[in-house]
């Protein structure tokens, strides 16, 4: 007993004696478990339930498209009109809608006052290639600090300057432009780059359809010594001929204060654009000078071969164009020739385009327009036909022609026609350089200031009578050419069989190589057609 009472005796000083000693060392952290992880949303969720089916659709109303809305009426902005005391004009339209302020600086003569092609539309260039204070570099460097948009064009009926720039920097907008308009240099060096820019492009025209044919109506059209009859960009022998004492001549003849009108749209005041006109060209002289108005052109000559066809072999289309001269702009029948035209080929759904592109396939569009300047410019109808079918597609413009002239239209296509027209009268004021440059299109063209404005109700008194009288009048058949880009082997038997007087064949310019390296400048003031770039809705 005593043997056991001591052995457990020292049992327990023994775990006493553990104990002490581990409560005399650092505790072992005690790590908690990891949480459990959340629970699955797809689990927890319930499945969608499936959805019902849509009832059946009733085809029935697809018989009655929804009404359209009511048009808005066209409101035209007010243009305010004023002239310095030298005899310069002053258009002016306020425009808040943007911190910008657009400027057209613009001349009522242009190319039909030349005595050689191309002259004025390189005078219009030139203009922007530096001035007597200030070189081409660093003219292209102040614009260019002013954050401007800018450029010159020249047509037949006007010469003129855009550019557009932030309200505050129209002051000095202003002082670049009085010294381009006032001071051109017409450097001899700079004419020698924009005299080789030319040339490239005239030579390349020979491989550009489209030129060909515009090139081949006013020849047609025009006799020689008219100026309608050359392209605005001139010719390889007139533009090799240019000299800089000729620009500054033409310059001198057209820039004139009571030849020119600065229109102002945008962000500014009235009295503050005018002081700022005032500023940049108050102290400008000179007289104006009669302007040569173009004559019209001749009928067709009796046993005249009323067909002229531009051969190019191989071509898988024919540029068509069934033209005559048209009228000036200033024809007391506008409107109504206006409302004519578009039920022609003005617009998409034309009788033209619904019967050559979407009854009978021959080509992906086909239209028609009057070309309205000071004087009688071409009317033509056609398009880019397939090759086979270009005698067919001929006689179908005729036919529908003859329809406009003998048969009274629907009031349903009349009214369609109207509301096009009067559609696109908004375009012309939706921005300020759109603004300033349908100002510019009315002091070019000598047309009143309420001329959009009165548009509407003048279109909405056009009659089917109207449309019948002014087809007889004006789309006279008998004095039409058709002036056709194609393959002569291909087409020439069928023109010939249209009884138009005969086929007169001409081979295309043959092409030529350009100087290597050379490209077309995209900067030139004129298209590759010789028409100007900036487009000043004439219409």
């Amino acid at each position: 007993m005593k043997k056991l009472a001591r052995r457990s005796q020292i049992v327990a000083l023994l775990g006493l004696s553990l104990v002490s000693l581990a409560a005399c060392q650092t505790p072992t952290p005690v790590v908690p478990p990891p949480p459990d992880p959340p629970p699955d949303p797809a689990a927890t969720e319930q499945a969608p339930k499936e959805a019902a089916a849509p009832p059946p659709e009733d085809p029935s109303f697809r018989k009655t498209p929804p009404q359209a809305g009511a048009d808005m009426p066209f409101l035209a902005p007010k243009i305010d009109e004023a002239r310095l005391p030298n005899g310069l004009r002053v258009l002016y339209v306020m425009r808040r809608e943007m911190p910008v302020v657009a400027v057209n600086i613009v001349v009522d003569r242009g190319a039909e006052q030349e005595p050689s092609p191309g002259l004025t539309s390189t005078m219009a260039a030139m203009m922007l290639s530096g001035t007597k204070q200030r070189s081409a570099i660093k003219l292209s460097e102040e614009l260019g600090a002013l954050g401007a948009r800018y450029g010159a064009w020249a047509d037949h009926d006007g010469v003129g300057l855009t550019a557009q720039a932030l309200r505050e920097k129209t002051p000095e907008l202003f002082a670049v432009l009085a010294d381009v308009v006032l001071n051109p240099a017409f450097d001899a060096a700079e004419l020698e780059r924009e005299r080789a820019r030319r040339l490239t492009s005239i030579l390349q025209q020979a491989d550009q359809p489209g030129v060909l044919l515009q090139n081949a109506i006013t020849e047609r059209l025009y006799p020689a010594g008219h100026p309608y009859r050359e392209p605005l960009i001139g010719t390889e022998v007139s533009v090799k001929a240019i000299k800089p004492a000729e620009l500054s001549r033409q310059h001198a003849a057209l820039f004139r204060p009571e030849h020119t009108t600065v229109t102002i749209a945008g962000d500014i005041d009235k009295a503050a654009a005018l002081a700022l006109v005032e500023k940049s060209f108050g102290g400008w002289t000179g007289k104006a000078t009669a302007a040569k108005a173009p004559k019209d052109p001749p009928a067709v000559g009796k046993g005249e071969k009323r067909v002229f066809l531009v051969d190019r072999p191989g071509a898988t289309q024919s540029y068509v164009a069934v033209t005559l001269a048209g009228v000036p702009r200033k024809n007391p029948d506008f409107d109504a020739l206006m409302v004519m035209n578009t039920l022609l080929g003005g617009q998409f759904t034309s009788r033209l385009n619904m019967n050559l592109r979407e009854k009978h396939a021959y080509t992906y569009g086909a239209r028609s327009s009057f070309d309205m300047r000071h004087g009688p410019g071409p009317f033509t109808a056609g398009g880019a036909i397939m090759t086979p079918a270009t005698a067919k597609a001929v006689r179908e413009i005729f036919a529908e022609i003859e329809r406009l002239r003998k048969e009274p239209v629907s009031a349903e296509d009349l009214a369609d026609a109207k509301a096009s027209l009067v559609r696109q009268l908004p375009a012309r004021f939706e921005t300020a350089g759109e603004t300033a440059g349908t100002l510019a299109s009315l002091a070019v063209l000598g047309l009143p200031l309420d001329e959009l404005a009165t548009r509407p109700s003048r279109i909405s008194k056009i009659t089917p009578e109207d449309v019948k009288r002014v087809a007889e009048k004006y789309l006279r058949t008998d004095q039409m050419r058709v002036i056709v880009v194609g393959d002569a082997a291909v087409v020439e038997t069928e023109l010939a069989a249209l009884d138009l007087g005969g086929v007169e064949v001409r081979k295309a310019p043959a092409k030529k190589d350009t100087k290597p390296g050379s490209k077309k400048d995209a900067g030139a003031p004129v298209g590759p057609t010789g028409r100007p770039k900036v487009d000043l809705g004439r219409r």
